[in-house]
C-alpha cells in the first residue's frame, strides 16, 4: 500500500506541542539511562551539581556539560572496545562500526538490536522525502568497511523498499558497464564528487554518462549540493534529478531534502534532539527562523552508546516555517564545519564558500578543489589550492585561468590564493574528498 506523501505522516506531520512533550519524555528516560549505565555520564552530571531527575526538558540541557569525540577516541585508546558511553552490556551488542576519530583511528560505535532499527527508520524518512521508493533500482557505492554510511545506509534503501544492490566503492568501470547493461531507469548512492568523478570514468571508456540510465541521485558525505551550481552540473552530466541528505554515523541521524529544496528536513524526531549553539562561546541560541549554530546533539532513544550533548562543530542555518511539503520538522543546511574553517588574516573561510566562488568559473572548471596547508596558523601567506580545469580548456589558456581563480577568490572569500590547475579527474574520488588538509598536523592524511 502506497504511503503518500511521507513515510511517517504522525511524526512528520507532528505539531510542536506534541513534538516537544515526546521528546522531554524520552530525555528524561534517557538520561537516567545513561547516568545508570555510564560512570561518564554519571559523572558528567555530579560535576555540574546535577542529578538525573534535574533535566524535565529540552531547555534543561543547557545546564549539561558538553562532550567531544575526542574524549570517546581517548577512551578507546587503551583497546576498550566501545569506551565509557557504552551502555548495553555486549551480549545486546548487534553491529559494531566506526566514524572518523580525531588522532586518524576510527571511533568504533556500538548498536543494539533497536538501535539498529531506529536507524533505519529515520533513514526511511529522509529517503521517502528525497523521492525514493518501492521499485527504485539503488547501487549503493559508499564504503561498507566500517564506515555506517556503507552497510547500515545500504539496509535503510531496504527498509524503504527499494531494490538495492550493495555495490561499495571501487572498480567504477566495472560499476558503469553493469549499470549501463541494465534497461530499467537506475539510482545510485554516493558522495556528490563521486558523481563527478564517476562521469569522468564514463567519457575515459566511450560512455556517455546521460546513457546510463541513472535517473535518481540520492547523495550525502559531503555539503557541496547546497553549492550553487554544483548540484545543477551532475543533475546535468547525469540527466538525473539529484537529492541531499544528511547524517552521522556517531549519532545515527538522517535528514533529506523534500521535491521542494528548502533545506533538508530533520529526520531524527523522537530519536535525538538537537541544540543550536554560539561555537565560541557555547551559549545555546534560541531557535528561529535563519538562525546559525553549531548542532548539538542528544540521543533520546538510545540504547548501546547513547551520546549527550556532542558537540557536532557542523554550522546549521535553520528554518522553522512549514515547508510546502506539509512537513512541521524544521529545515537546515550545512554551512561548514567550524573545524574546517580557516582564518586568513582574520578572515573565516570556509570550503564551501571556496567552492561556491569555483562554480562561478564553470564550465572552465570544475568545483573540484583541495586546499594544503603546510605550517600551522597564523595563515598570512597566499593560500595553496589545487584546482581541477576542465579537459576541454586549452593549455594556452591555463595561466589566464589561473589568474581569473586568484581574482575570484580574492573577490569572493578575501584571501590570496597560490593556484595549481590540475587536470579533470584529478581530486574526485569514489571516497569523501578532503577539501581542506593541514599538513602540518601528526593525524593530517
Amino acid at each position: 500500500m502506497s504511503r503518500g506523501e511521507y513515510w511517517n505522516e504522525e511524526i512528520e506531520r507532528m505539531a510542536a506541542e506534541p513534538r516537544r512533550r515526546l521528546e522531554n519524555a524520552r530525555l528524561q528516560e534517557q538520561i537516567a539511562y545513561n547516568c545508570a549505565h555510564s560512570a561518564y555520564y554519571a559523572a558528567k552530571l555530579d560535576a555540574a551539581g546535577l542529578r538525573p531527575g534535574d533535566i524535565r526538558a529540552v531547555e534543561d540541557l543547557a545546564r549539561v556539560p558538553f562532550m567531544e569525540k575526542s574524549e570517546l577516541a581517548a577512551s578507546q585508546a587503551d583497546g576498550t572496545l566501545l569506551g565509557i558511553n557504552q551502555c548495553a552490556p555486549i551480549e545486546r551488542v548487534v553491529r559494531i562500526q566506526a566514524t572518523g576519530g580525531t588522532t586518524g583511528q576510527p571511533l568504533r560505535v556500538g548498536w543494539s538490536r533497536r538501535d539498529t532499527e531506529d536507524y533505519g527508520e529515520m533513514g526511511a524518512r529522509a529517503l521517502w522525502a528525497m523521492g525514493c521508493r518501492p521499485g527504485d533500482i539503488v547501487f549503493t557505492t559508499m564504503n561498507f568497511s566500517l564506515y555506517a554510511g556503507g552497510l547500515s545506509d545500504h539496509l535503510t534503501f531496504e527498509t524503504v523498499g527499494a531494490a538495492s544492490i550493495p555495490y561499495g566503492v571501487g572498480q567504477s568501470e566495472r560499476l558503469l558497464r553493469m549499470m549501463a547493461a541494465i534497461r530499467d531507469p537506475l539510482a545510485i548512492w554516493a558522495t556528490p564528487s563521486y558523481a563527478v568523478r564517476l562521469a569522468e570514468v564514463a567519457r575515459e571508456i566511450g560512455i556517455d554518462p546521460r546513457s546510463v540510465g541513472i535517473a535518481k541521485g540520492f547523495f550525502s558525505g559531503e555539503a557541496g549540493m547546497q553549492v550553487p551550481g554544483y548540484r545543477e552540473a551532475i543533475e546535468t552530466t547525469w540527466g538525473m534529478r539529484a537529492q541531499d541528505m544528511y547524517g552521522t554515523g556517531e549519532l545515527a541521524l538522517h535528514s533529506g531534502e523534500c521535491a521542494h529544496r528548502t533545506g533538508l528536513h530533520y529526520g531524527g524526531t523522537g530519536f535525538a534532539v538537537i541544540e543550536l549553539i554560539d561555537p565560541d562561546s557555547g551559549a545555546v541560541l534560541p531557535f528561529r527562523d535563519g538562525t546559525v549554530g553549531e548542532a548539538v546533539y542528544t540521543s533520546i532513544r538510545r540504547q548501546c552508546c547513547p551520546l549527550q550533548r556532542m558537540r557536532s562543530h557542523d554550522l546549521f542555518q535553520v528554518w522553522t516555517e512549514r515547508c510546502r511539503c506539509g512537513r512541521t520538522t524544521f529545515r537546515f543546511k550545512v554551512l561548514g564545519r567550524t573545524d574546517d574553517m580557516m582564518i586568513v588574516k582574520g578572515v573565516n573561510v570556509f570550503p564551501l564558500g571556496i567552492q561556491a566562488t569555483l562554480m562561478t568559473l564553470a564550465p572552465r572548471l570544475t568545483g573540484e578543489f583541495q586546499v594544503t596547508l603546510h605550517r600551522p596558523p597564523p595563515i598570512d601567506y597566499a593560500v595553496p589550492i589545487k584546482v581541477e580545469v576542465a579537459r576541454d580548456v586549452p593549455a594556452a589558456q591555463h595561466a589566464d585561468l589561473a589568474r581569473d581563480v586568484v581574482d575570484a577568490l580574492k573577490k569572493g572569500q578575501n584571501f590570496t590564493a597560490e593556484v595549481t590547475l590540475v587536470p579533470q579527474g584529478s581530486i574526485g574520488s569514489d571516497k569523501k574528498v578532503k577539501r581542506l588538509i593541514r599538513a602540518y598536523r601528526t593525524d593530517a592524511p
